[in-house]
Formats: C-alpha cells, structure tokens, sequence
C-alpha cells in the first residue's frame, strides 16, 4: 500500500479494484470523542460528514471506505478533517 495523502491518523491509498482506499484509526486527540470501534467511527462520519460516493468497508477495530477517484478520496478525508477541526474549536 503507498500512501497518496495523509491526515488525521488516516491514509489515501490506490486499491487494486476499488478505486482508492481510505484507512485508519484516529485518536481521541484529534476526534475529541473516543470511538470504541471502527462502526462507531463509520457511523459518526456517515452521520456528520458528507459521504454519497463513499463505500464503507470497516471492519471492528479499523476504518475503510473507498471512492472512485483520488481527487473524491482526498476530498473526503479533508471533510472529515474540518468537521473534527470543527469539534475541537466547539469542544476542545
């Protein structure tokens, strides 16, 4: 796997039929909240963060999702940066 971008304890790869991967497992530092798995994580995301053309994928303890093209993985991990950045400012 070679990372494409990365930010926020998560990673843009190239998968071999899936378009582009998006992995990881952030931390409470930067999600303010403690996940006690991967599907809270999932649903949170899916819940607060613009997500149509996004596949989920994950598994118990680590994250998944795949979008078509590079430029729509990277797009979705910066939303799920700034609605983190978001929490932080409200919360942190």
């Amino acid at each position: 796997m070679s990372t494409i971008y990365k930010a926020i304890g998560m990673e843009v790869y190239k998968s071999t039929s899936l378009g582009y991967g998006i992995t990881g497992n952030p931390s409470k530092e930067v999600t303010i909240k403690e996940f006690e798995s991967a599907y809270d994580f999932e649903e949170h995301i899916e819940k607060h963060v613009a997500c149509k053309t996004i596949t989920f994928d994950s598994e118990f303890c680590q994250f998944y999702a795949y979008a078509k093209t590079k430029k729509g993985a990277i797009a979705f991990v910066k939303r799920i940066e700034k609605h983190f950045e978001k929490l932080q400012k409200q919360f942190g």
